[in-house]
């Protein structure tokens, strides 16, 4: 599905590095069992329409979805500011969520010990990533909805995954502004997809 993906050392040994081809079937378009996506302002274009747009445009498109899990990668290796819940517990933690180099792992450290992974979860283990802008408050447990301020819930995400026996996990997390929230719904189904497509090849 999707071709290539490979990370490079060069001046900075944190930079990721993720080839992304368009094709024309709907095949390689990003998405999660949901199937939603947050539209933006800035939209150009997205991947779902690839079918209709011209070979010009199917480029600009691919040239843009790279550009922009690159710039998303790269940030995230080194660890993007976040606020994490525990689960079952309105408690709120500043801490960070990172991405390891080879685009497998999404970690969210610990937030007292900054050395320490508080979750580990499988990119291709992934089975929904929720936004509270988009699929409401139903979906995210209470007590994380009753502790958040009406900003603070348009950037609230929740990541569902699985472990290899098939029990669901979650976690949630505040994104810092409405722009990160939307790059990293944009760019995490991105990831699925390729990791849920190509197991083992990196």
């Amino acid at each position: 599905m999707f071709s290539g993906c490979c990370c490079t050392d060069s001046q900075d040994s944190q930079e990721a590095q993720f080839n992304l081809p368009i094709a024309s079937d709907e095949k390689t378009i990003p998405y999660l069992a949901t199937d939603r996506r947050i539209a933006t302002s800035k939209d150009v274009p997205s991947a779902r329409s690839t079918r209709s747009l011209t070979p010009e445009e199917k480029e600009a498109e691919k040239v843009r979805l790279q550009g922009l899990v690159n710039n998303f990668a790269k940030k995230a290796v080194r660890g993007c500011p976040c606020v994490y819940f525990k689960e079952g517990t309105a408690t709120r933690f500043e801490t960070q969520y990172r991405i390891d180099k080879s685009l497998e792992y999404l970690i969210l450290v610990n937030p007292q010990e900054p050395g320490v992974t508080e979750v580990t979860c499988p990119i291709a283990a992934i089975q929904d990533i929720y936004s509270m802008a988009e699929d409401g408050s139903s979906c995210f447990p209470p007590e994380v909805i009753a502790a958040l301020g009406a900003e603070d819930r348009e950037r609230l995400l929740m990541i569902v995954f699985s472990d290899t026996d098939g029990k669901l996990f979650r976690f949630c997390l505040v994104e810092e502004s409405t722009e990160s929230r939307d790059t990293f719904l944009e760019c995490m189904r991105i990831l699925c997809i390729y990791a849920q497509s190509n197991p083992g090849e990196r």
